[in-house]
């Protein structure tokens, strides 16, 4: 594979370049860089386009090219292979591998099947063979303008359609997971349900007894017989200190 120069001077480039010079202006006019070391050939070039209402651009030299193709990006290339020192298929290289995207139309003499089909490969869009009318360049530059504007259009859609469809299933993951956990709490609400069901089939007398009530009871008769016995002990008390015998406790032990 041939050496690409380009790359040597991409590097200098990079650095005598300012960083606003790399970005492209907000003209509304479509921008048209031409190729080609041929001026008389550039020149009529230059003519037709500006003639159509577009901003020609122009190089002669592969070095003028690198410089034009990286300061203005133009919305289009016009490339003519047969450049000196650097052929035109090396300058197409160097345009895809320094991450531009602007379609290329090779406007040379006919070439080879074969070096067509080459071309095509690298992504030239289109060629114009010389010599050429005006009407037949401008008919390829706007079919050429319409098919990059159409892609351009279905890689925006695409990268929309992408982002739909990542923040439909995001909200299909949160509904599923909102199902989950709504059938989690019906699940747990029916065992707690079955869970009461025992207490439920008792007798109302049992369910309405509780440990509490059954408590005081206890407590209730168990003062009664202490209330009892104090009440004996009292008589025997007084028995004892006052030596008489209430009259109801000596019938009492009479009829004993």
């Amino acid at each position: 594979m041939r050496e690409n120069p380009c790359h040597r001077a991409s590097f200098a480039l990079y650095f005598r370049v300012p960083i606003f010079a790399l970005l492209r202006t907000g003209d509304s006019m479509t921008k048209i860089l031409t190729i080609d070391s041929e001026e008389a050939a550039v020149n009529r070039i230059v003519k037709i386009l500006e003639s159509n209402d577009y901003q020609a651009q122009s190089a002669t030299t592969w070095t003028e090219a690198v410089d034009a193709i990286a300061q203005g990006q133009p919305d289009l290339v016009l490339l003519n292979l047969e450049m000196p020192i650097v052929h035109g298929d090396v300058l197409i290289e160097f345009i895809r591998e320094e991450g531009f995207e602007m379609p290329v139309i090779v406007v040379s003499f006919p070439v080879e099947e074969a070096e067509t089909t080459a071309l095509l490969e690298q992504g030239v869009y289109s060629i114009v063979e010389k010599p050429f009318e005006d009407k037949t360049l401008i008919e390829k530059i706007e079919h050429v303008l319409d098919i990059a504007k159409l892609e351009e259009d279905i890689e925006t859609d695409t990268s929309a359609d992408a982002e739909e469809t990542e923040e439909g299933e995001k909200v299909s993951e949160e509904s599923t997971e909102e199902a989950e956990d709504e059938e989690v709490q019906s699940e747990a609400s029916s065992d707690d349900e079955d869970k009461s069901e025992p207490f439920l089939k008792q007798p109302r007398d049992l369910r309405t007894s509780s440990p509490t009530k059954m408590s005081k009871r206890k407590k209730t008769i168990m003062f009664t017989v202490i209330g009892i016995y104090i009440l004996i002990g009292g008589f025997i008390v007084a028995m004892y200190f006052t030596d008489e015998v209430p009259a109801f406790v000596d019938q009492i032990l009479s009829n004993w």
